[in-house]
Order: structure tokens, then C-alpha cells, then sequence
């Protein structure tokens, strides 16, 4: 209770301060206009992005991989696709099929790009670029077991590999909007849109730097082919089941997120006592800090720390088993983040999504531990919250492929709008 009052007066103090409360008011007059925009942009990227392929049936036809008689791109179960992204308009659509391993000396160099002179068939338009212009490169294949391949088996078995480029103004025809690709780093999300709904089937994709792999992400055809079904009572059902699904996703993070942040938030008051213990043994102490205040503010550790005194025995077991207890509860935490990964999220995202998510829930019930004291802010506040993250959950699970990123940003302000009933 005493923890409470004194998150009440934090509240109050902080709150109350004239700078704040302007600064304050100014904000939630910005935020629906701010959030208005965010959706707006949300659902235009959506729109233009995905669930659809608008680039790569064209590229495909330049490099030779495209079927006209049943307008359907060709790819090989055994072919391995090596893809760049350049800026501006440079080379499209360019394969150079690979049949066995180039000789030592094989490679030519012009223009900061390596073609190889032997053991190639080119097919479609290819010219010269700057490697400069490279800003992306990944691997492709429909198995993720041929990805993986040790070089030296792949090179035995002669499979055929597909070196393509698309310039990023096919992507991205908006030049302000490729921009903001750029800052986000959001052209991943249109790679994976491009490869899974152009080609309607399975895939591995490997986000490459150099030899070394940054990202992988892996879908199924289900998982493409299912938002397209067009039978009504197969998509009500589906929605359904993906909501349901959601509240059960959001309800288990935010029962495990908030039983550690109230652990945490009351157990990181042990650290208060070495501290005024320190301060006291170097004469540093002072009213506001003494063990006397701190066992009042305290009082489900001060009960013990006062009876400890008062019988001269050693505080600091006390001190180390509280520590030891958060260690332990954080180190759960963690172990329950990782296993979420798989549980609740089960396909790929972009790297340090799911901690991104976790990390919201735990600012959330931080937020709300200590500012919300009214009661019309108690009664709505968690609504809003919940249908934020529920929203956000049942967009994650709906797609194959989405801009969660984006969409986990649209997510805080949208929560943040019920800070003027707090």
C-alpha cells in the first residue's frame, strides 16, 4: 500500500508541474492528427504491397523465367535464385545461369562488377553496373534445404543458380517513398511480397552481407495461398479463429508481462538499502535516504530489514536473496520470451520483432502501474490498450508477409491517446 501511495504521489507531482501539463496538452492535441496520417500511409502500403507481386513477373520475363502459355513464372524445384537490389535504373532482370563450378582465373572484373567468362549461359538483357548501387542482396530458393547446402556439395551437383537484379524504382516507382524504405529499411518486407506472391508457392529467403546470412525468413504455401481464398464462409471463419487466436496471444503476454513488471517494480526497492547503507558507512546519508524512510516506503522488505537491526544481525543475506529472486525472475522472463517465439509467432518476422512487442506490453503495464489513477482512465484506458495489441496481433497472423514493424509503432500512439483521462 505504502509502494502505491508513493507511485500516487510521483503521479501527482509529475502531472501537476505547469511545463508538463502544457507540453502535455499539446501533445494530445497532435496525436489523432498523427495517428490519422500513420493509418492513412498503413493502409496505402498495404494496399499497393501486400498479398501482391507487381515487379517480378516482369523481371522474371527478362530473364527468361517466365511461362507465356500459362502466364506463370518457371523456377525449378533444384534452382537457387542470387538477387540484388540496385538504385536507380540499373540492370533488371539479368540470370546468369551457373552449371559447375567457374576455374580459378575465370573471373573478370569491369566497373566494380565480377561476370563470369566461363561455364555461363546468359539469358535476357544484361549490362554493366556500379557495385556502388547495391543495397540489398539476398539467396532464394524454394527449399531451405538448398540454401543451406555446403558449397562444395552444390557445386557437385551442378545446380543451375539465377543471378537477378531489380532497380529499386521497380519497386518503388515514388522516389520520396523509396526514401523512407531507405530510413526504415523496409525492403525486405516488399522482397518477401515480391518472391511469395509472384511465385504462389513456398520459399527460403536469405538476407545476405557478403558470405554472411543477417536474415532468414521461410513461409509454406499455405501460408501465401490462404488469405486468397475466395469462399466467404472460409475467410468469416478464418478471421474468426485469427481474432480469437490474437486475444488469446495478447492475454498470455500481458499476464506474464505484467506479473514480472510488478515483480520487478517491487523487488528493485532492495536495491534502495545498500545504497543508503553506502551512503550512510562514507557519511553521505541524509533524511530523505535513511533506513527509517526507506522501511516506512518499504515496508515488505523494511519489516525484515528493521527486525534484522533490531537483533544485530547481518542485513546484506537479505539483500543478496532479493537480488538472487529477480535474477531468477528475469531469467524467466527471458526463457518465456524465447519460447513465445515459437509458440505464439510461429513464422518468420523481422529480427527483434517479437522483443520489440514483449517491450511494449512491459511499457504499457509500467504506464499503467504508475499514471493511471482516475477512474475514467482505469475504465478505459486497458480497452484501448487491448484493442491496440489485439489489432496488431490479428494483422500479424492474417498475412504471410506485412509491415509489422510500422504497424507496432501505430500501435503506441494509438494506446497513448487516453493520456488525457489519466
Amino acid at each position: 500500500m505504502e509502494f502505491e501511495r508513493a507511485l500516487f504521489r510521483i503521479h501527482q507531482k509529475a502531472l501537476l508541474t505547469e511545463p508538463l501539463r502544457r507540453f502535455r496538452l499539446q501533445l494530445e492535441s497532435i496525436l489523432p492528427a498523427f495517428i490519422a496520417v500513420q493509418v492513412v500511409v498503413l493502409a496505402t502500403l498495404h494496399w499497393y504491397y501486400v498479398g501482391r507481386s507487381s515487379c517480378l513477373p516482369d523481371v522474371f520475363r527478362h530473364a527468361g523465367l517466365w511461362n507465356d502459355t500459362v502466364a506463370e513464372p518457371i523456377l525449378p524445384e533444384d534452382s537457387l535464385i542470387r538477387l540484388t537490389l540496385s538504385n536507380g535504373d540499373g540492370l533488371i532482370g539479368m540470370t546468369l545461369m551457373e552449371h559447375r563450378a567457374p576455374t580459378a582465373g575465370a573471373l573478370a572484373k569491369s566497373d566494380g562488377f565480377q561476370v563470369k567468362e566461363e561455364n555461363r549461359s546468359s539469358v535476357g538483357p544484361g549490362r554493366r553496373f556500379d557495385a556502388k548501387s547495391i543495397f540489398g542482396s539476398y539467396r532464394f530458393a524454394l527449399d531451405r534445404e538448398l540454401v543451406q547446402m555446403r558449397k562444395s556439395v552444390f557445386e557437385k551437383h551442378d545446380f543451375p543458380v539465377h543471378n537477378i537484379s531489380i532497380a529499386s524504382s521497380c519497386l518503388v516507382p515514388f522516389g520520396p517513398l523509396a526514401d523512407a524504405f531507405h530510413l526504415f529499411d523496409a525492403w525486405d518486407g516488399l522482397v518477401i511480397n515480391e518472391l511469395a506472391y509472384g511465385l504462389r508457392s513456398r520459399g527460403y529467403l536469405e538476407r545476405m552481407d557478403e558470405d554472411n546470412v543477417v536474415e532468414a525468413w521461410a513461409w509454406t504455401e499455405e501460408q501465401v495461398e490462404s488469405p486468397l481464398q475466395g469462399s466467404f464462409l472460409f475467410a468469416f471463419f478464418r478471421k474468426n479463429m485469427l481474432l480469437l487466436s490474437a486475444t488469446l496471444s495478447f492475454c498470455l503476454i500481458s499476464a506474464i508481462t505484467g506479473l514480472f513488471i510488478r515483480i520487478a517494480v517491487h523487488g528493485s526497492a532492495v536495491l534502495m538499502f545498500p545504497l543508503a547503507l553506502t551512503a550512510q558507512y562514507f557519511g553521505m546519508s541524509n533524511s530523505r535516504m535513511s533506513l527509517n524512510v526507506l522501511a516506512r516506503s518499504f515496508p515488505w522488505i523494511g519489516i525484515h530489514v528493521d527486525v534484522l537491526r533490531t537483533g544485530g544481525r547481518r542485513m546484506w543475506p537479505l539483500f543478496r536473496s532479493h537480488m538472487l529472486f529477480l535474477l531468477i525472475q528475469s531469467f524467466a522472463y527471458l526463457s518465456c520470451n524465447l519460447a513465445w517465439r515459437f509458440l505464439v509467432y510461429r513464422k518468420s518476422s523481422p529480427e527483434g520483432f517479437e522483443e520489440n512487442i514483449f517491450s511494449l506490453c512491459s511499457l504499457v503495464e509500467l504506464f499503467n502501474l504508475i499514471f493511471v489513477r482516475s477512474v475514467q482512465s482505469a475504465s478505459l484506458y486497458p480497452k484501448v490498450v487491448t484493442a491496440s495489441l489485439v489489432y496488431l496481433h490479428f494483422y500479424i497472423f492474417a498475412l504471410c508477409t506485412h509491415f509489422t514493424t510500422w504497424h507496432s509503432l501505430l500501435a503506441a500512439p494509438c494506446a497513448a491517446t487516453r493520456w488525457s483521462t489519466v
